[in-house]
């Protein structure tokens, strides 16, 4: 089992005012003591050493079930927003191996003296330093463009066709985003039973596998495609945007009012014969990049769900 190293946060007594720049994003703090700097060294060594480098190229993006053998001419999936297969050229970009955890987001909030992620009581067991930060898409945006200032180098949230062309290893007709481009249950990707059982240690409601590095990663070395949280994309939600998008770097709509999700696994069937299927590299989902709260508890964390992965947006390999 992979986990990523436990940094430990020495307590302020009180929280210093984060400083932000014009883009609104948030800057690291200039008194960090001699302890919360090397922390802050820790973490950004370990993401240059998380970052995978992925040459560019050319793929077909979207639906591309006609192109195969066994599906007598059919689509992967019912949904008419990811067609149609269209050519997509991308410049090389690096992708960090993992979804951005609490752990990693710990050091954020320190470095820049915001609150801490997650930290509403309900679910509060499941926040732990190595498993999946439940975040809004802006909070999402800002740590990764935060990290890319860091490490000096244009970061954000991954385009929607970065992401599908790194889950399908450069864009190979490739149904799942594991490590054969198949399900094997219980050997990478987990099963109901495994989703129950934490579900009930926790005595959590969430049937995700938040805990990251669990399973082998795909041929890029990316980690959690499938199995786990869903991933903001910077993209802003057009179920038509397939139809006009450029063929060099799309970049997703101009504006809009939901973005862009991808990955995850869902569970199917009834309460007695429940399976686990793994999302398929096409599909595609969105939302409220910031939902409104769909409890009046403000112990609940509505983004539980929702994590980061971070792009750096450089041509060459920079670590």
């Amino acid at each position: 089992m992979f986990l990523l190293p436990l940094f430990s946060i020495t307590a302020c007594a009180t929280e210093p005012t984060p400083k932000g720049d014009s883009d609104g994003i948030p800057q690291t703090r200039n008194d960090l003591t001699a302890d919360e700097q090397q922390q802050l060294d820790n973490f950004l060594a370990q993401q240059k050493a998380n970052m995978r480098f992925i040459e560019g190229g050319s793929f077909e993006m979207g639906d591309f079930g006609h192109k195969l053998d066994w599906t007598d001419g059919l689509p992967l999936t019912g949904q008419p927003d990811n067609k149609p297969l269209h050519k997509v050229t991308l410049d090389s970009f690096s992708m960090n191996a993992y979804k951005a955890t609490y752990g990693d987001f710990d050091i954020y909030s320190m470095a820049t003296g915001q609150p801490k992620e997650g930290m509403q009581s309900i679910g509060i067991e499941i926040r732990q330093p190595n498993t999946a930060a439940g975040i809004n898409w802006q909070t999402a945006q800002h740590y990764c463009q935060w990290l890319g200032q860091q490490l000096e180098v244009p970061m954000n949230l991954p385009t929607e066709a970065q992401w599908e062309y790194a889950a399908r290893n450069r864009g190979e007709y490739i149904l799942f985003p594991t490590d054969t481009g198949e399900i094997d249950p219980g050997r990478n990707i987990w099963t109901y039973e495994e989703k129950r059982e934490f579900s009930d240690r926790y005595n959590s409601v969430v049937l995700t596998v938040p805990i990251v590095g669990l399973y082998p990663p795909n041929p890029l070395g990316l980690y959690d495609l499938s199995n786990q949280n869903y991933e903001w994309i910077v993209d802003w939600y057009d179920p038509e945007y397939y139809v006009n998008s450029p063929e060099h770097n799309p970049q997703g709509p101009k504006t809009g009012t939901e973005k862009v999700l991808r990955g995850v696994a869902a569970g199917e069937g009834s309460a007695e014969n429940q399976q686990v299927v793994g999302e398929v590299t096409v599909g595609r989902f969105q939302r409220d990049p910031n939902p409104p709260f769909i409890s009046d508890d403000p112990n609940v964390n509505q983004n539980y769900d929702t994590s980061a992965r971070c792009v750096a947006n450089s041509k060459t390999l920079v670590y």
